[in-house]
């Protein structure tokens, strides 16, 4: 078996465990020693069979981090840390978000926040907690947590607030 199969393989079998960028693909061949020729092979090879696509990775990334309540800013740069283009990802992730399977609108990162704010509400209101401070501060911290800058984060705490104010 030539280098060139060797790389192949290495890569294809780091594929087997989950989706990678090319980044990762290139930095992991690159760390077994491979040369740019055989790296460069590889990645040509799975892109060639699909089995390297940077666009579907930043459409499975969503599709796994959005329903967990992760700002849209906060996505794109956990993407471009794993070696996909700030452009690409904001391009595939609009376009996800306009797709019938996602309601075939934008979901603002405010509505997404809303989203977060709410459910943590309804955990304190059926625990039979109280909308204090310390809880809305708490759902402050989980916010930023995720990504949302202050103004959204004040903007949800205020309506958790009066979410917790409708029930007295």
């Amino acid at each position: 078996m030539n280098s060139n199969e060797k790389a192949r393989e290495a890569a294809l079998k780091k594929l087997g465990s989950r989706a990678r960028t090319e980044k990762e693909i290139r930095d992991y061949l690159r760390s077994l020693g491979f040369s740019t020729e055989d790296v460069n092979d590889a990645v040509g090879f799975l892109k060639e069979y699909n089995y390297l696509n940077d666009e579907r990775y930043c459409r499975q990334y969503y599709a796994y981090a959005r329903p967990k309540g992760k700002a849209m800013h906060r996505i794109i740069r956990e993407l471009e840390q794993k070696g996909i283009p700030g452009g690409l990802a904001r391009t595939a992730l609009e376009d996800m978000e306009a797709e019938p399977e996602y309601g075939g609108e934008v979901i603002s990162d405010k509505d997404a926040a809303l989203e977060v704010g709410f459910k943590m509400a309804r955990q304190q209101e059926a625990s039979g907690k109280d909308f204090d401070q310390k809880f809305l501060a708490r759902v402050g911290r989980r916010l930023a947590g995720l990504g949302y800058d202050s103004s959204t984060c004040y903007y949800v705490m205020n309506k958790v607030k009066d979410y917790g104010k409708e029930d007295e």
